[in-house]
């Protein structure tokens, strides 16, 4: 069964980068709010010298995770996580020297709520508000017994000064999911075929591009299929437009019996169909190809009391030995198919 495009918020690169770049404005406004707060607020003076450090050191953080190396700088779920852990931490130890419970900065837990929100989802922004509640209870612990701190009066204080966090975190989650769902849905429009469910040209060809990355960096083979409609022409004069459309939705769901959970098929163009096979060699593409040709040349659909059957002609290539560009290796491909198609048609070509 051929999977169907979709796509999450949280998992597309193009995404993640933006919600990366983000999250450091977000990191670097946490960082300018401590050291305006270290010029105007009063701080004992033999602190301000530790507390600058610290921050220095969240800046080198920061420089580390977005901007001095290519594995940190890009967007990753992990990361993100723990760029908001890194965040909580900082700002109870930098509220615990500034006032504690009674600090003007301990609103800035909010930051990190807000990211994780945004990003991360509810399940991690639960958690991350009871380690903001646990760290509440630890700033407040030198001035608290420790028998009346789990006593129902510290506890509805407690709740009390989680609540505007927890629905915070609760509001930006439902919004965020909007936002992934709405995001999912135009991708998935952008990269589908209306008529077929099948990825468009557009959505094959970044397919494609990732492809060749992973490729490259892994040294792994794949191959494509590019295949041809015969008689696509004939049906639209014969019968009409509609049962030529019938007939591409057909192909499109013989792609899909026949191919792997891992390929990708998609309508190229009119009555041009590809396919993306991973981690595939030479020999098995046309087993693959021949499959295809086979149970589409078998199976026939009843339009207006006509059975309705197709051909089609495919030609294969594979990377790297037809080619080590995306190009190339269309080309190749395209070359085979319309060579066979010029010589006989319903056959495989390599």
């Amino acid at each position: 069964m051929l999977k169907q495009p979709f796509f999450r918020l949280n998992q597309d690169p193009d995404a993640l980068s933006g919600f990366s770049r983000t999250v450091a404005e977000i990191e670097w406004l946490l960082l300018v709010l401590m050291l305006f707060y270290l010029v105007v607020g009063h701080i004992n003076e033999d602190f301000k010298i530790f507390l600058l450090g610290g921050l220095c050191a969240f800046a080198g953080f920061i420089m580390l995770f977005h901007y001095l190396f290519s594995f940190f700088a890009k967007g990753k779920v992990w990361k993100m996580a723990l760029e908001t852990w890194v965040m909580i931490l900082l700002i109870t130890w930098f509220v615990w020297h500034t006032g504690r419970q009674d600090s003007p900065l301990l609103n800035l837990y909010f930051l990190p709520i807000i990211t994780s929100a945004l990003v991360l989802g509810r399940l991690t922004t639960l958690l991350e508000v009871l380690l903001i509640g646990a760290c509440y209870v630890y700033l407040d612990s030198s001035a608290v017994p420790v028998n009346e701190l789990l006593s129902l009066r510290q506890g509805s204080v407690l709740l009390a000064w989680l609540f505007p966090m927890l629905l915070v975190g609760y509001v930006t989650t439902m919004l965020s999911s909007d936002i992934f769902d709405a995001f999912s849905h135009i991708k998935t429009t952008a990269q589908t075929d209306e008529l077929t469910s099948l990825y468009n040209r557009r959505g094959f060809m970044e397919l494609l591009a990732k492809q060749f990355q992973q490729a490259r960096r892994g040294g792994y083979i794949f191959s494509v299929i590019m295949g041809d409609c015969d008689n696509l022409k004939i049906i639209n004069d014969k019968y009409g437009h509609e049962a030529g459309n019938l007939l591409l939705q057909s192909i499109a769901q013989n792609f899909r019996y026949c191919l792997r959970g891992s390929d990708f098929a998609a309508r190229y163009g009119g009555d041009e169909f590809i396919v993306l096979l991973p981690n595939t060699t030479l020999e098995t593409t046309e087993l693959v190809a021949k499959r295809i040709k086979e149970t589409l040349a078998a199976n026939s659909f009843n339009y207006n009391g006509n059975l309705i059957s197709s051909t089609i002609s495919i030609g294969i290539a594979s990377y790297p030995q037809h080619g080590e560009t995306a190009e190339l290796l269309l080309r190749y491909a395209d070359e085979a198919m319309y060579a066979n198609k010029r010589k006989s048609k319903n056959q495989v070509t390599a």
